[in-house]
């Protein structure tokens, strides 16, 4: 049995991704998708705006058959973290054949000049000192990216449309797959509606982004929820609303994040990751002289360190994550099921052949995990009982396994 591998957040699930799950399969000719899903945080350096089960759910309700937690060690983190971690947890079932994925420009040929640079192999070092040689000329994070991609496929066009968040995914899961699983085939989907992180979108499309679903959840602007995501999601997102579940929001976490910040030392906030160049001082004293999260961003945001990476250094001090335990855990321990639908459950079977990671369904999988298994999962745990804190009325932390395996 193949299936078709998916990398993605769901956050929320919308007509976009619904669009996304039917081209994977028909593209691919694989019956079956199974998706490797963030969990509790996500890559933007945020906790997830909803329940991870939901979202799972959301997904195998239409399109997905199988649905794995992305651990959070890798849900929230760079970009070639994030691609690295999905592409070694679908690889690790056995069973992937193809890797589909978005992206503005669908071009695989032009994709792959930009992933393999002109240096040749998988080296992504040519792009990043290129990067690095603009941002000491003062250009922004962003630009500098665009004029080193620019660089090295000159036929790209736009650069700054192509170094758009999806496209620059697609780069790190090409790369990804050339050097962890060369035996699954890559294929680009290209995007259709409204850009990755878009602020807004009409309703009269049908197509709006995540971005600007969580913030219609946020002001409850339920008509373009209606409109842009499959009317199940947007019924289940308007009832989690108006409960006070949903959207969650690190910004809640405020005081705990500054609490995290204002703890350690300028040697501890050294030691997280994506910090560099000093960068611990400007977080230590600036932890320090504000009151807020909000602020504190505001105050550390300069054009060489964009919100992203920021937001994710913060979530990894709140979680205790720091170098020594990325370089502990290079790749996914385990496979989490969050879901499957009934008439897929054969791939549970095929997974349980084929895996070469431990499948874990249930608690007593979990306690059969080893040590640095356990550890990593444990994180997952964690990040799971902050991220209650994080709703519009916080929550009590529930158990991961108080709920039986999802099946749709």
């Amino acid at each position: 049995m193949h299936a078709v591998g998916i990398i993605a957040e769901y956050n929320p699930f919308h007509n976009g991704h619904a669009y996304h799950l039917s081209c994977a399969k028909r593209l691919s000719g694989c019956t079956h998708a199974i998706v490797a899903m963030s969990g509790s945080f996500v890559q933007r350096g945020d906790t997830a705006a909803f329940d991870k089960f939901a979202r799972a759910r959301w997904a195998l309700c239409h399109g997905a058959d199988l649905v794995l937690e992305l651990p959070t060690a890798f849900a929230c983190a760079s970009a070639e973290r994030f691609a690295r971690g999905g592409v070694a947890l679908l690889a690790g079932t056995g069973l992937i054949c193809a890797l589909a994925f978005g992206a503005e420009h669908a071009d695989l040929a032009l994709l792959s000049s930009m992933a393999f640079s002109s240096a040749g192999g998988t080296d992504s070092d040519v792009p990043e000192r290129r990067i690095a040689f603009y941002l000491k000329q003062g250009l922004s994070f962003p630009a500098a990216r665009a004029r080193a991609y620019t660089e090295i496929a000159p036929d790209a066009g736009n650069a700054e449309a192509f170094a758009s968040p999806n496209n620059i995914l697609a780069i790190e899961y090409l790369r990804a797959l050339a050097s962890i699983a060369p035996d699954i085939s890559p294929i680009a989907v290209p995007r259709t509606g409204a850009a990755h992180d878009a602020p807004c979108a009409s309703a009269k499309t049908g197509f709006a982004s995540a971005s600007a679903l969580r913030e219609a959840a946020e002001r409850c602007d339920m008509l373009l929820l209606r409109n842009a995501a499959p009317a199940q999601v947007a019924a289940e997102i308007e009832a989690a609303v108006m409960a006070l579940h949903a959207p969650k929001n690190a910004a809640r976490l405020s005081d705990a994040i500054l609490y995290a910040l204002r703890r350690d030392t300028r040697t501890t906030l050294a030691s997280l990751p994506d910090v560099s160049e000093g960068l611990e001082n400007v977080l230590y004293e600036k932890a320090r002289s504000c009151t807020d999260y909000p602020a504190f961003l505001a105050a550390v945001k300069t054009k060489r360190y964009t919100l992203a990476r920021l937001r994710r250094i913060a979530m990894h001090a709140l979680l205790g994550v720091d170098k020594a335990f990325v370089a502990r855990h290079p790749a996914p321990r385990y496979l989490r099921v969050l879901g499957v639908r009934r008439d897929a459950l054969a791939l549970l079977s095929a997974l349980s052949e084929c895996a070469s990671l431990p499948v874990v369904a249930g608690y007593q999988d979990y306690a059969a995990l080893n040590g640095m298994a356990k550890e990593q999962f444990d994180l997952d745990l964690f990040a799971g009982e902050l991220s209650s804190m994080a709703a519009p009325a916080p929550e009590a932390a529930s158990s991961e396994f108080s709920r039986p395996l999802l099946i749709v």
